[in-house]
């Protein structure tokens, strides 16, 4: 009788401790991502993905991606990001994804001018805004932007000052005539984080350019190999852990990251 009632002690220790467990999964567990449909002060209806953090006031990157991709090229990346801590919106950019449309008509990004690439400024922030509005802390604010999407992110940067920190992912001097080595020092002392692959020839040589040009805190990753973009994240196993331990002494959240 006494060995019976030891075992029906353990059983029901055991079974408190993985109920107690599945609670902590539960909580812990990330929000599932929301598709968003947003709109650009021009008029383009833009699709965005919003992966919440748990937690409120969490810090908010705004994920911008390189001509030819669309949101959905981030997703490793912000899923990391998110239970780390992080707010992410990963946008559509006009002409790309399912970003097509302006008032109607049919919108691509292969007949794009200049001026249509910056106007894709628009579309970053309303990524920002729609972060805001679904509670990141807006003191604590970046941008992570791939190939020409670094560019613009760089570009977006030097004329809001809410944007504490930049990630740039094989950017340029200059892509489709958007360029960088002005803007990199008109965006001040605010850090910023270079990463290029080393055989990607003029990315590799742009981030050492924007390094010597940047008046602040400027850092620069160089992995292997020749891949650019958001591909250098998916094949260099550090690239997003990097990343967000480069990110956490200037926006992180408070909460320990659920690796």
């Amino acid at each position: 009788m006494h060995a019976f009632q030891r075992l029906i002690h353990v059983v029901c220790i055991l079974a408190l401790l993985m109920a107690s467990g599945c609670g902590r999964r539960t909580r812990s567990a990330p929000l599932e991502p929301e598709n968003l449909a947003l709109e650009s002060p021009d008029r383009v209806q833009l699709a965005a993905t919003f992966y919440a953090a748990r937690g409120p006031n969490a810090p908010g990157l705004v994920l911008v991606h390189m001509p030819g991709a669309d949101r959905h090229s981030w997703e490793p990346f912000a899923l990391r990001a998110q239970r780390a801590g992080y707010n992410c919106l990963a946008v559509d950019l006009r002409g790309h994804g399912d970003s097509t449309t302006r008032n109607g008509q049919p919108l691509t990004y292969r007949s794009f001018s200049r001026d249509d690439w910056l106007a894709a400024l628009q579309d970053i922030g309303a990524a920002k805004q729609a972060l805001l509005d679904r509670g990141a802390d807006p003191d604590n604010l970046a941008l992570v932007g791939a190939g020409t999407g670094a560019n613009l992110a760089i570009h977006y940067a030097v004329d809001h000052v809410d944007i504490q920190a930049v990630v740039l992912v094989s950017p340029g001097l200059d892509y489709e005539g958007i360029s960088t080595e002005v803007e990199i020092t008109a965006y001040g002392k605010r850090p910023a984080l270079l990463l290029t692959a080393e055989d990607d020839s003029y990315s590799a040589a742009s981030c050492g350019a924007l390094k010597n040009a940047a008046s602040g805190l400027c850092e620069l990753r160089q992995y292997p190999g020749s891949v650019h973009g958001t591909d250098l994240l998916a094949t260099s196993a550090n690239a997003i852990n990097q990343i967000l331990l480069w990110l956490d002494p200037i926006i992180g959240p408070n909460l320990t990251a659920d690796a």
